[in-house]
């Protein structure tokens, strides 16, 4: 065996037999996919709630519009009257999630032929049904106003088509896979996050641990160049980074059909075709990652002094992410020179079933591994110096 193999082989052999680093290493793709997909049926769950349930809310005010009052009872509603409370205040509490709020002049006005005004006091920030039964209440609130306009042009001899001269017709030309994974905005992210975390803990066990534990000089002296020494630890450490997103993609693609994204209009499938193409467009993303871990780990001289190195240098590639995000940023020829960027919004293509543009895949590739040969390089010049032991 060459001395690369054998650098590669101990490393990762010796990962294997650390559990607790397995556990570190890999928690995040395992759990990570069930416990996000967990959260979107909780949070869709309490949103949309079933369709044939009853939604409920408060009134205050009902006797000011009784013809109100009995079309909203004769719909599919569960309603409290309140009488003296402060509507907004009981929403505030907790005591009611909506409310409605009719003003004493309803019915003088009404009479009169005038636009009322009714309130709908709700808190947008609980993650309940009260989104869903907000959205079905204005609908009611709707069709009733617009059936009794309408009524009122008739009873005049007007034509009520009069007063709609113009209609609007949407078309969505988002599709399906699109418009879920704007639920999933942050899928990218994970993705980009698993692959540093996959090899963080192997590649300060590398570095900072031998050194810490006094092994890296008897390492430094067997018969094996410093290049071969630091690619057989880079590799190690990009094994466990793609073997760690190998396992969160076979996890999300056994998590992700349990989000009932059908109720809402979407789709969202990853198929075993996307899930080799993102494998494919993430291996120099892997590489790149194992050379920026290995090198700042090396310039650390504990194990816990590494991890707070690393901690902070994994903010690097993935807040470019968070701010792509923010910003709506799409797949361009810029977006494809930056690291981590360029394979995230490539991956997120890929899952919303777009066709990936070829040359802009191979830039992003070409890209990410001239800077991980730049790293490399930088590592090896780093252990050919006699500080490397210090």
């Amino acid at each position: 065996m060459s001395g690369f193999s054998i650098v590669f082989v101990k490393e990762f052999i010796d990962n294997l037999r650390d559990r607790r680093t397995l556990f570190s290493s890999f928690s995040i793709a395992v759990i990570g996919p069930i416990f996000f997909v967990a959260a979107m049926v909780f949070v869709l769950d309490r949103a949309l709630g079933e369709s044939d349930d009853a939604i409920t809310f408060a009134v205050v005010g009902a006797p000011f519009a009784p013809q109100l009052m009995n079309y909203l009872e004769r719909q599919n509603t569960q309603i409290t009257t309140l009488v003296s409370e402060d509507p907004q205040q009981s929403v505030t509490q907790g005591e009611h999630s909506l409310v409605l709020v009719i003003q004493p002049s309803y019915s003088k006005r009404y009479q009169q032929g005038n636009t009322n005004t009714l309130t709908l006091i709700h808190d947008s920030s609980e993650l309940s049904s009260t989104r869903r039964n907000l959205a079905q209440l204005r609908r009611y609130i709707n069709e009733y106003a617009n059936t009794t306009g309408r009524l009122r042009l008739w009873m005049r001899g007007i034509d009520p088509n009069i007063s709609n001269p113009i209609r609007t017709q949407e078309l969505d030309v988002a599709s399906p896979a699109a418009r879920a994974l704007s639920l999933l905005a942050s899928l990218p992210y994970f993705l980009v996050l698993v692959v540093f975390m996959g090899g963080f803990y192997l590649a300060i066990d590398t570095t900072a641990g031998e050194r810490e534990h006094g092994s890296m000089e008897p390492l430094l002296i067997q018969p094996i160049s410093r290049t071969q020494l630091v690619l057989g630890k880079m590799s190690a450490t990009a094994a466990f980074g793609m073997i760690s997103l190998v396992i969160f993609l076979i996890s999300l693609y056994f998590s992700l059909p349990f989000v009932p994204f059908e109720r809402i209009g979407m789709a969202l499938d990853i198929g075993l075709g996307q899930i080799m193409s993102i494998l494919i467009i993430s291996a120099p993303l892997v590489l790149f990652a194992a050379a920026l871990l290995t090198l700042v780990a090396s310039f650390a001289k504990s194990y816990k002094e590494a991890q707070t190195y690393l901690a902070f240098v994994i903010l690097v590639p993935t807040l470019p992410l968070i701010v792509a995000q923010l910003m709506n940023v799409e797949t361009s020829l810029v977006v494809m020179l930056v690291p981590s960027l360029s394979q995230a919004t490539l991956m997120a293509d890929l899952i919303k079933g777009e066709t990936i543009v070829l040359y802009q895949a191979l830039i992003s590739m070409l890209t990410t591994l001239v800077y991980t040969t730049g790293l490399t390089t930088l590592a090896v010049g780093l252990y050919r110096r006699e500080r490397i032991l210090g």
